[in-house]
């Protein structure tokens, strides 16, 4: 299913049933949807679906995504769809392990993950989302152009730990040592110096649980 009127039909369908065949109207979708109705009514003039959440909205309910969009009964399915999770894939949010990114949240993508992975690399359904990596600073265990897992629930640091850390010069992934009212930025690669701040001026966004290498 890719025409947009279509999905809003379906949507207006599941929640039809939910409140004993109510009629529903566009307002309604933006309320279930949790999108500002102004910028919903901008979206549909758009033609630009928003996929992160309607993916949401299906999660909520457990209805089958392949079912939503492809009309694919989840009986056909390989696997069921409750295996799987939606993160938030920050694509247009560079973390650099160079010389400093951009440090804000924009647009972020729907990213379905196997939950199994999670688990294996222990972190929260919640609070993980995907970062890419710029700079050669962490090699060799992250390499430029991998993606990271960031479980923004671990904040607590430690001397091991790779973390993503927002300064005034934007936002970097490193080691992490604390000296007095100091913190210090470190980097695996030794070609790289240190980094120092204040421990007011900076912010642990969260901690690094997994990496998808780059080849």
């Amino acid at each position: 299913m890719r025409n947009y009127n279509e999905i809003l039909e379906k949507i207006k369908d599941i929640l039809s049933q939910e409140l004993g065949n109510k009629k529903i109207f566009d307002k309604d979708i933006s309320i279930a949807l949790n999108i500002n109705y102004n910028n919903f009514r901008k979206q549909k003039a758009r033609n630009s679906i928003p996929y992160y959440e309607i993916m949401s909205f299906l999660a909520k309910r457990n209805i089958s995504i392949n079912w939503f969009f492809f009309n694919q009964l989840p009986e056909s399915l390989i696997e069921n769809t409750s295996n799987y999770i939606i993160l938030k894939y920050q694509k247009n949010v560079i973390g650099s392990a160079g010389g400093g990114a951009i440090n804000y949240e924009i647009n972020p993508e729907p990213l379905i993950i196997d939950k199994q992975l999670l688990d294996h690399i222990n972190c929260s359904y919640k609070y993980t989302e995907v970062l890419q990596v710029f700079g050669e600073s962490m090699e060799p265990d992250i390499k430029d152009g991998s993606l990271i897992f960031v479980d923004k629930s671990k904040k607590e640091i430690d001397n091991k730990g790779i973390y993503v850390i927002n300064t005034k010069d934007g936002l970097y992934i490193k080691l992490i040592k604390v000296n007095n009212d100091k913190v210090i930025l470190k980097s695996n690669n030794p070609n790289f110096s240190d980094l120092i701040y204040n421990i007011s001026d900076m912010n642990v966004i969260g901690k690094v649980c997994g990496v998808l290498i780059r080849k």
